[in-house]
């Protein structure tokens, strides 16, 4: 994609994937609004930032696991509260469900 604003974005996700990253931080480093941004985002890669994140994250813990790191290790070092969040998006990945539908995390719906 051409689009300057989603590479901004994709640039600050993929430099700190691991913390929590509030629409609006991605809205600022846009240079648009957070619907804006969302709407671009999602025109441009399929995903919402939300998605493209823990895609980052559950890449990177299959790297880690694939090095014989515990699922708890590996969770936290890429984000996650623990091994039973990673499980969790795991499945919503594959089974194509909005990983920040989850009711039960009592997380704000941060990046």
């Amino acid at each position: 994609h051409l689009d300057d604003a989603v590479h901004r974005v994709q640039d600050l996700i993929d430099a700190r994937f691991t913390e929590s990253l509030p629409l609006a931080t991605l809205a600022v480093a846009a240079r648009c609004s957070e619907r804006t941004v969302t709407r671009l985002f999602v025109r441009a890669t399929g995903l919402t930032p939300l998605r493209y994140q823990h895609a980052l994250r559950l890449e990177r813990a299959d790297q880690l696991l694939a090095r014989g790191a515990t699922a708890e290790a590996a969770a936290r070092a890429v984000g996650f509260a623990d091994a039973r969040m990673l499980r969790r998006i795991r499945t919503q990945a594959e089974s194509g469900r909005d990983p920040a539908s989850i009711a039960d995390t009592g997380a704000p719906a941060h990046v």
